[in-house]
Order: C-alpha cells, then structure tokens, then sequence
C-alpha cells in the first residue's frame, strides 16, 4: 500500500521547514524553531551543548557517527534520534531517524550498554539510508512523491529523502491504532 495513504494534516511539521534550510544552529530564532518542530524537551545545558555540537558537526561535515558518539561524550546520553536530525537538517538528502521510522522498517536499537547502543545505532542508520537508496528508486516511492507534491504543491521544494520521511511519519496513526502498515 503506497505511504500517502495514511497521511495526515501536516501543518506543524512544516510550518518551520524553509527556516530549518537556513541551517543557523546558533541563532536563537533557528534554535526555537527547531525545538518547536522536532519537540526538543531538554534542559538549557542539554541544548547549549546539542547547538554548540550542531555548529561543529556543520563546519566539519561530522557523520552519524561523529554526532551521536560526540553527544554521548558531552550528555552521557546515546541521542539517536537527534543526532539524526542534526545530520538530517545540515544536509537534507540525509533521512531522520524516530521510532516510526524504525517500526516502519522493522529495526529496533539494541545494546546492553552505550558502546553498544551507539554501535548498533550508527549500524542502524546505515540501514535506513540503504533503505531510502533502494525505496526511491522503486515505482511506489515516486506515486507517493507525486501524491506528495500533487497535496502539497508549495512544498514540492524539499528533497525527495524528507517527503518520503514525512510520509513514514505520518503511517504513526496506523502503526499505533494497530494496523498493519
């Protein structure tokens, strides 16, 4: 079943969208908007250190990995899913990583301690990326773009990664009322 079935109302997700391609992790008006979006619910130190990383993983082109296991050593927390986001947002070909992408694929992040946990993250993500590689090249990723484009003409300027990102976040309902997805 093509992903734009289960598509809601995005107004939220994207309201912020074009000031995210700006991608000024150390203006305040950028740091609010994406904390809005992605709901960032940390501290002010949490955030100080997640924005100060944001600004040396963009002038340094940090990978995945460099960001999650450099917000490990200055949190002391294994931040998958906003490590990817930070990637995501610095280079919008990149896909973000949250639980109903990973229900949607069927992967779990695993370990027993961070090393682990972080290992088996930045394994992870390399298999989403290879997901979206081979998803974008199929007939059904480019319907569900068109369908994308056709519902949200003003927003047919983002990448092809984040519409097909939008589309495994909205399929949430389904996953969560119980349905098969």
């Amino acid at each position: 079943m093509p992903l734009f079935y289960h598509a809601p109302v995005w107004n939220e997700r994207r309201t912020n969208e074009k000031l995210f391609y700006s991608n000024r992790p150390s203006d305040a008006a950028f740091q609010h908007a994406f904390n809005a979006f992605y709901r960032v619910r940390r501290n002010a130190e949490w955030r100080q250190c997640y924005y100060r990383l944001f600004e040396r993983a963009k002038q340094h082109h940090f990978s995945f990995a460099d960001v999650i296991g450099s917000l490990y050593a200055e949190t002391g927390n294994v931040e998958a899913s906003f490590s990817s986001k930070m990637i995501a947002t610095i280079d919008p070909e990149k896909p973000i990583w949250d639980q109903y992408v990973l229900q949607n694929l069927g992967l779990e992040l695993k370990g027993k301690n961070p090393r682990e946990k972080i290992g088996n993250a930045v394994e992870i993500y390399h298999q989403i990326e290879a997901w979206y590689a081979e998803y974008l090249k199929t007939d059904e990723a480019r319907e569900n773009i068109a369908e994308f484009d056709r519902w949200l003409p003003s927003y047919a300027w983002i990448t092809d990664v984040k519409k097909i990102d939008y589309l495994l976040w909205s399929k949430r309902t389904a996953i969560d009322e119980g349905e098969n997805g």
